[in-house]
């Protein structure tokens, strides 16, 4: 469907009015497939004062039993006045739940027997939420300048609800859309879902704020046709293309099976993800350069839910910074000097703060840390959200007490650019040194036989020798074998060994589709080391550890 300004507000309130019984000022979740239902539903509940939450749509990429945690912390915890979904989790739904739920017609006639099937359309949970009582008041209003709710990534527990207020969305997208010099004459082109802030605002809220156009696609046509994303580029003009890392190291591997394009038009390929790693952004660069993909056209940017989106953006025409690993300076207790070589030496830049922004690199016991030492990152911005919205129908504390935000990441400033080396949480301390899970990972990757992008590291607790043990899980490429997976499992510790000086304690191969990802596709190594110790791996392994 192709749909002018006007055609778009007039067909988005004709949805909202046909689909929502919901008073003004009132949450309305939307838990519906990548369709014009939903992009139409989205716009035309803002527009007729309601407020859209937009709950992830369960895909091949993430884990059931995690997304069915994840869908039904929010189904209970927020104040919502109704949910519109499909016309089957509707009639399944709504015994469960406290609050209206209305069908929304399939337009488009899919078959989604098989995408029931990992949703809890049959059952409720083990513990279902409550059904409304006369002692118990559920709220739901939102402040009055409320526009939409977005969530976080979720990738280190239970997703987030952060409200968007008209205020903090347009601070945003005027600052993003002066930085980038984006106009009408722009357009993007995006498979990324709605319900993550890439998605939302970068590739459908900038544009439609802006005037400009934007084409939408589902993620699950470009996995199984990568090339489509450069013919929809090249026949709509497309200038911005934002895509998380692990996007431009399988379009690179892809290249053998997409048909040539012309892509010297595009202004910029945005990654957005943490940390950008210089490999994939190299190979992408490599493998698309005689289609018009010059280097100072790759980009990053970090951004995320609690800011609305962007915090920091490579300048126009320039590539990414870097910083070689080397080069920080080992000091305090969260930082460390790099001895070894790895697949990428180099840190790369996730670019500068955008106007108004405000970065600080903190240690654990508060220390503001110089350039090049590695701390805490937080943030204070002009759009900066106050806190989560939660179940008692406020907005729950989440800011220090001078008014910044914690974002749980790690990394460091360097030139006036931010560098983003991993989330806190995840950092594995052995033998009292600090190991990130994403050097672990970018080393295992390139052992052979491993699925590229599906490796976790993480820490298993020691409790004899009061340190933590490392653990990989990595999943085979292809049909498994545990014979080879006992090869591929001694290569990885091979690997690591000689790569960080540090043996891994367990290592284990598994069939594709183990590993546990977030709603949001990325890897959840919380999930995947609850499930590796819930599954009793870890001591099955100690039979394949390497002591």
């Amino acid at each position: 469907m192709e749909l002018t300004g006007s055609q778009l507000v007039a067909e988005s309130v004709a949805a909202a009015e046909r689909y929502s019984n919901a008073p003004e000022r009132s949450v309305v979740l939307l838990l519906l497939p990548h369709s014009v239902e939903l992009f139409l539903l989205h716009i035309g509940l803002v527009l007729t004062g309601r407020v859209p939450a937009i709950l992830a749509w369960p895909t091949g990429r993430v884990d059931p039993r995690k997304y069915q945690r994840n869908l039904w912390h929010q189904l209970r915890n927020l104040p919502a006045a109704e949910l519109l979904t499909m016309p089957l989790l509707a009639r399944n739904l709504a015994p469960a739940l406290p609050y209206a739920v209305a069908p929304v017609e399939d337009t488009a006639g899919r078959n989604l027997d098989k995408i029931f099937e990992q949703l809890p359309v049959e059952a409720a949970p083990e513990s279902p939420p409550a059904p409304a009582s006369p002692t118990v008041t559920v709220r739901t209003e939102v402040p009055e300048d409320a526009l939409f709710l977005q969530f976080s990534g979720g990738t280190t527990g239970a997703q987030k609800c952060v409200v968007v207020t008209g205020a903090m969305l347009d601070t945003q997208l005027r600052i993003l859309a002066a930085t980038l010099a984006f106009g009408t004459a722009d357009s993007v082109v995006s498979w990324l879902p709605m319900y993550h802030d890439m998605g939302l605002i970068a590739c459908l809220w900038l544009p439609l704020w802006n005037g400009a156009p934007s084409l939408q696609f589902s993620a699950q046509d470009w996995l199984m046709d990568p090339g489509l994303l450069f013919r929809l580029m090249e026949r709509f003009r497309g200038t911005f293309c934002w895509l998380p890392n692990f996007a431009f190291s399988y379009l690179a591997a892809q290249r053998a099976r997409i048909q040539p394009a012309s892509l010297a038009h595009v202004r910029a390929w945005i990654n957005c993800s943490e940390p950008v790693r210089q490999k994939s952004m190299d190979a992408f660069q490599a493998a698309f350069s005689e289609w018009g993909v010059a280097a100072t056209h790759c980009q990053a940017s970090y951004a995320m839910a609690e800011n609305v989106f962007a915090v920091t953006q490579t300048p126009l025409d320039t590539p990414p910074a870097s910083a070689l690993r080397r080069s920080l300076r080992g000091q305090g207790a969260d930082a460390r000097e790099i001895s070894f070589d790895l697949p990428d030496d180099v840190y790369v830049s996730s670019g500068v703060l955008l106007d108004g922004m405000r970065v600080r690199i903190r240690q654990a016991d508060g220390k503001l840390c110089a350039d090049r030492e590695t701390g805490n990152i937080e943030i204070n911005t002009p759009c900066l959200f106050s806190g989560y919205w939660g179940v008692d129908g406020f907005r729950t504390h989440a800011l220090t007490a001078d008014g910044w935000y914690s974002t749980g990441d790690f990394g460091f400033t360097a030139d006036s650019n931010l560098f983003v080396i991993g989330r806190t949480k995840d950092i594995i301390i052995v033998g009292g040194q600090n190991v990130f899970p994403e050097d672990i990972e970018m080393l295992v990757n390139e052992v052979d036989g491993v699925y590229a992008g599906r490796v976790v590291a993480f820490g298993v607790a020691d409790n004899q020798q009061g340190t933590e043990n490392l653990a990989i899980v990595a999943e085979m490429r292809g049909e498994f074998d545990p014979a080879v997976a006992k090869t591929i499992e001694r290569e990885i510790h091979r690997t690591v060994l000689a790569g960080i000086g540090i043996a891994p304690r367990f290592v284990r191969v598994t069939p594709e589709r183990w590993i546990v990802k977030s709603t949001a596709g990325k890897i959840s190594r919380r999930e995947t080391r609850l499930r590796f110790l819930e599954e009793s791996v870890a001591p099955a392994a100690v039979e394949r550890s390497f002591q």
